[in-house]
């Protein structure tokens, strides 16, 4: 296959939270596209070598590193065991994230620090730890989400922690600039991953009754494109953003939700 056809090659790239659902599908497409991975995974090492060993089977190297995103040590150790294995970084796509849903009256002041500890402080940390080891001419993408810009009932914590991911790329996209190097975020919106029929439940009204064809139909109808999204739908759009091709597009947040997003009209 050109080079044309695996715009990667040469490249290497490091995700957090990588052993399952998107993470797995982003870190796969950038090893198809001729990057070798670095795979950072929390608890699972089997399902991170599972996925390490297809990576592998796109004649790409790849290798596997524990840690916990909301710890600065934890992170630091990532990066450098990633540099000393490769020798560089290009690609940081900071994918780990945790949700919350509960009353206002219920939020206790340890879940609110432990969503930001995840959703906000770790993903500045892992852009702290990018803008010392990536090179010039890099790619930063981080995670934030639609729910950012769409309201939802017991979901303030997530939403605030995402909406400060849109902000923080637009700053950290001028720190970066300097270098070259572009930062962006991708705001996925129903997406079928191995956690979609447990989150809906608390997603919409009467969604632990509902079985998965219900729940496609429900995110169905929020979206003008009709349909839920696929882990591979974000796994394209975070290829493009690593990509030569996205050499002049930084600052931004990609809503990827079929338009879900916008609110129905």
């Amino acid at each position: 296959m050109s080079t044309d056809a695996k715009p990667l090659v040469g490249k290497v790239a490091l995700e957090t939270g990588s052993g399952r659902g998107m993470g797995a599908a982003i870190v796969l497409k950038y090893a198809s596209h001729g990057a070798d991975v670095v795979i950072n995974y929390h608890s699972s090492a089997d399902a991170a070598e599972h996925i390490a060993e297809t990576a592998r089977s796109c004649g790409v190297r790849a290798v596997c590193v524990k840690g916990d995103v909301s710890k600065a040590e934890d992170i630091k150790h990532l990066f450098e065991d990633a540099k000393k294995e490769f020798g560089k970084i290009d690609i940081v796509y900071s994918n780990s994230g945790i949700e919350h849903f509960d009353e206002v009256d219920k939020v206790t002041v340890e879940a609110f620090d432990k969503v930001f500890a995840i959703n906000v402080r770790g993903q500045f940390l892992v852009a702290q730890q990018a803008y010392e080891h990536l090179s010039n001419d890099g790619r930063l993408i981080l995670m934030s989400s639609i729910s950012a810009v769409s309201g939802l009932p017991r979901h303030a914590i997530y939403a605030a922690s995402k909406a400060a991911i849109t902000g923080m790329v637009k700053c950290l996209a001028w720190d970066f600039g300097k270098r070259n190097i572009t930062v962006n975020c991708i705001a996925p919106g129903g997406i079928k991953t191995d956690m979609y029929t447990e989150a809906a439940k608390d997603y919409f009204p009467g969604g632990d009754q509902m079985s998965e064809e219900e729940i496609d139909k429900t995110i169905s109808g929020t979206a003008p494109l009709g349909r839920p999204g696929y882990p591979d739908d974000i796994a394209g759009l975070a290829a493009l953003i690593a990509s030569p091709e996205a050499k002049w597009m930084t600052g931004q947040t990609f809503h990827c939700s079929g338009g879900a997003h916008m609110g129905k009209a």
